[in-house]
């Protein structure tokens, strides 16, 4: 009997819940709305028992009826003498309802998902119109649809197999991880601007470490050197964007073998753990004066980087692959050691390719990876101290060998 009823309860709390937030929203109106929590509860019942008469026709029937008695109330309230406008959010909410309603029956977990969105964008009105009028610049829409472009334009043209000999390049799983990256790294730009520049440095430094570690701690070093008053943010930002990187590794290697990620995970994730700690650890303890620099958040998403991430991805998958079919193992480690002086994420995703492919074994492959991540660690404590000074020794190098030290460990236990 639950299961019968379970749809139209969902049903009623959906249009009730919309209801309620409409009825709200208008309630300051000089106009009284027809469309209130009872109108919103009915539609979504309506919807529900359209689904569960099973008829397209009645189906047809009842949705028609319910826009009939939508469009009637809009055309009193909105378009009448004393009207309130052209405004169409409330209709356009009740015709939601009343598909929410009919989706019950079908797949009540989506039904439920997609109410929820629905009552956050309508009860989050104002502070959407605001930052779309004042809140927004241009190089963030330009950066924004740009990576709707390379999300939902070019990820579904490309092939979704192998296209070089040695059936390693796969150029729509390759895309994919690029726009993972690109959208985190695009988040962490706008939750940079939302919080203000008081923690840019530490944030920006995390959201970089996702695209580039070494990028990231050679920028961040540097605005130290421009001003010493950055030491403690930027130092925060470069462990950060290391920890950041760390993580990125194993979101890699579940993206292209997840097998491997259990042998992966005590050499990555020892790391990544005490790179959170000592982070929030520092951030705690931090004097809570705040920043007087302010922090130039530059480009939130560039093509350009993007495009040279993959083609330096797709250069180190060719070498690593011939070193290894040259040398077996020993290429492989050769390889992802000086791979891992520019970047460990093409490095992860050659080996997790190779492993994949059953070229070389988990343990080989788990090898690889902390090779690259210990090379790369010693190459970014290198860079800190050559482009910000001596004063980033003391704050950058004890946590970063903290994490060399964990991931040997990690790897010793694993």
């Amino acid at each position: 009997m639950f299961e019968t009823a379970r749809p139209f309860l969902l049903a009623l709390a959906i249009g009730l819940l919309i209801g309620i937030e409409r009825e709200r929203a208008n309630g300051d109106a000089s106009t009284e709305d027809p469309l209130g929590s009872r109108t919103f509860t009915l539609l979504a019942l309506l919807g529900a028992v359209a689904a569960y008469l099973e008829s397209s026709a009645m189906a047809v029937v009842l949705a028609a009826f319910a826009g009939a008695a939508i469009l009637a109330g809009y055309a009193r309230t909105r378009l009448g003498p004393g009207g309130s406008g052209v405004g169409l959010t409330t209709e356009v909410a009740a015709m939601a309802t009343f598909a929410l309603g009919y989706l019950t029956r079908f797949d009540p977990w989506m039904a439920g998902m997609l109410a929820v969105i629905t009552l956050a964008m309508l009860a989050l009105k104002p502070r959407i119109h605001q930052f779309a009028k004042a809140g927004i610049q241009q190089k963030e829409v330009g950066a924004a649809l740009t990576f709707l472009v390379i999300a939902f334009v070019v990820l579904p043209l490309l092939p979704n197999h192998t296209v070089d000999p040695w059936n390693l390049i796969n150029p729509a799983r390759l895309w994919l991880v690029l726009v993972l990256i690109a959208g985190v790294t695009f988040g962490g730009y706008i939750a940079m601007r939302v919080l203000g520049p008081r923690w840019g440095l530490p944030l920006a430094g995390f959201s970089a470490g996702l695209v580039s570690s070494t990028a990231a701690t050679l920028s961040l070093a540097q605005k130290c050197r421009e001003s010493a008053g950055l030491t403690w943010s930027a130092s925060v930002g470069i462990v950060l964007a290391n920890t950041a990187s760390a993580a990125a590794q194993l979101m890699l290697v579940a993206a292209i073998y997840p097998g491997l990620v259990a042998d992966v995970l005590p050499v990555i994730g020892l790391p990544v753990l005490l790179g959170v700690a000592g982070s929030s650890i520092a951030i705690y303890i931090r004097d809570r004066s705040p920043c007087d620099e302010k922090v130039d958040v530059g480009n939130p998403l560039s093509l350009r980087s993007t495009l040279a991430f993959a083609s330096l991805l797709a250069l180190v998958l060719v070498l690593v692959s011939i070193a290894s079919r040259l040398f077996g193992s020993a290429g492989v480690l050769v390889s992802s050691a000086i791979g891992g002086t520019t970047d460990v994420h093409a490095v992860t995703i050659a080996v997790a390719n190779l492993a994949s492919a059953g070229e070389i074994t988990a343990r080989t492959g788990v090898f690889a990876i902390l090779v690259a991540f210990l090379t790369n660690m010693v190459v970014k404590m290198g860079l800190a101290v050559w482009a910000g000074g001596a004063r980033m020794a003391p704050r950058v190098w004890p946590p970063l060998a903290l994490m060399m030290l964990a991931a040997v460990v990690g790897y010793l236990i694993g």
